[in-house]
């Protein structure tokens, strides 16, 4: 390397950088490592191959700039040890003119960039700049990955952990149901009960249960699934399909290939959706958007509703054929305040999986607490129980025990003694929901979206005020 030209003091990289220099000439030393002391960098020298990959070893640099031709190990040699020892080092290779496809090879090794000899000061800084991006940029990577790696163990490990708690015949019961249906190898489950109560927690179990942990489970919320695009979204497509359509997108189907599909609301499927579905539970084998070939796949298909799909067929709003295919192994969760035995176990569960996630510890409930807990119905089953631990948790932090007064007793008090459905308010709901119902031609989704509220929501006023046609 020698020095050509000069860049005014420019600060390359705009950061004191640690530089390792590996040549064999002592005036690329002098030189180049004296212009890059002056701008501030620590520089430290090494006069062969050897010598420089006992420095990288033992220190800590941000970049190497390497010669290729050295006497015993070259520079390419050194490059390749580099990368194994120290992949996020910044390796920045100097050759001839004559000697362009050594640099190309180097770079497809690894190394970031390459400089001719003699070597530019201007394209020296210019090289600096790229190997401390490209440096900075496989350290981010890394850093998510290893977070990535971290977080998705966690996942694994809490999916693991998070059977379906309880005491309770009704819970006993389920788990039994969970066995049965893994030992039979039953590709088509699904999941009935009230919000809240637990569906994906056994969906998940049953796939644990089942599978090795790099099997995959994905999950799907039906009614997020677009009208438009549900057969993309569930099948993919190929790039050029439809307009947006600009790479190849595997579908929910593929990815689920050798683990589980949990469909979350399966009965807020479109009638076109129910269609497309139907015969891909029936063959398992489908077709991208403008693809061409069909595909199959083996994939335990595990369907959750809150909804009285009975109900729906005869409303025409569900396929009777898609229930048929659902419904080969059911599973009912009953709601919580029709196993009460669980309230304590769940609510000790939650309690120490907060306490686990924020590096706290806690005995439990003090006996007025668990009088509280245990005399509420619990509209919002498991999941209201766990958002009602949480906050007491908060209220709590310190404490040994969960005192009554952390359970926010007056909020829970005043939900548990609304009023019942045949007061003067609900009969009010009653009267609305009737009158809309009758306008759209008993068009439960008309209705709902006349209404101003989810098809949901109205399904389950409908049923809870005992609203029909006659």
């Amino acid at each position: 390397m020698a020095k050509t030209g000069s860049t005014g003091g420019r600060d390359s990289g705009r950061r004191r950088l640690s530089i390792l220099m590996v040549d064999d000439e002592d005036i690329v030393h002098t030189t180049v490592g004296g212009y890059l002391r002056d701008l501030g960098h620590a520089v430290d020298d090494a006069y062969d191959g050897e010598d420089g990959l006992r420095r990288i070893e033992a220190g800590d640099y941000d970049i190497a700039l390497v010669d290729v031709r050295m006497p015993g190990m070259d520079g390419l040699a050194l490059l390749a040890k580099a990368q194994e020892i120290r992949p996020d080092l910044s390796c920045v290779i100097a050759t001839a003119h004559a000697e362009m496809e050594v640099a190309i090879g180097a770079l497809r090794m690894g190394a970031v960039d390459f400089l001719i000899k003699p070597v530019k000061l201007l394209e020296l800084d210019a090289v600096l700049e790229k190997a401390v991006r490209v440096q900075q940029l496989r350290r981010d990577r890394r850093r998510l990955r290893d977070t990535l790696g971290a977080v998705q163990e966690e996942i694994d490990l809490s999916a693991r952990g998070r059977e379906y708690v309880g005491v309770s015949p009704a819970t006993q019961q389920v788990r039994e149901q969970v066995r049965a249906a893994v030992e039979a190898e039953c590709d088509t489950i699904l999941i009935t009960g009230e919000t809240g109560t637990g569906k994906e927690v056994v969906a998940r179990e049953i796939h644990f249960q089942a599978e090795n942990a790099a099997s995959p489970f994905i999950a799907v919320s039906c009614p997020a699934l677009p009208d438009t695009l549900v057969e993309s979204e569930l099948f993919g497509h190929t790039k050029g399909a439809f307009t947006g359509a600009t790479t190849d997108r595997a579908g929910y189907f593929e990815m689920a290939d050798g683990g589980t599909l949990f469909l979350d609301e399966v009965g807020e499927l479109s009638a076109s959706a129910q269609t497309v579905f139907l015969r891909v539970l029936e063959t398992r084998t489908f077709r991208r958007v403008g693809g061409t070939k069909e595909a199959s796949v083996s994939v335990r298909v595990v369907a959750a509703t809150n909804a009285d799909l009975d109900r729906a067929v005869e409303f025409g709003e569900f396929r009777r054929d898609l229930l048929h295919r659902l419904n080969v192994f059911p599973i009912h969760l009953l709601p919580l305040r029709e196993r009460r035995g669980d309230i304590v176990p769940l609510a000790g569960h939650f309690l120490a999986a907060y306490g686990a996630t924020r590096g706290l510890c806690y005995q439990g409930f003090s006996p007025e607490a668990i009088e509280v807990l245990t005399g509420y119905d619990y509209p919002g089953n498991a999941r209201e129980l766990r958002n009602i631990v949480d906050r007491a948790a908060i209220l709590g932090r310190g404490a040994e025990l969960i005192q009554a007064e952390h359970l926010s007793l007056s909020g829970i008090q005043r939900r548990s003694d609304s009023r019942p459905t045949g007061e003067p308010q609900a009969e009010e709901a009653r009267e609305r929901i009737l009158a809309a119902l009758q306008e759209c031609k008993w068009n439960r989704r008309k209705a709902a979206q006349r209404l101003g509220m989810p098809y949901s929501t109205l399904r389950y006023r409908i049923d809870k005020l005992g609203i029909g046609k006659d």
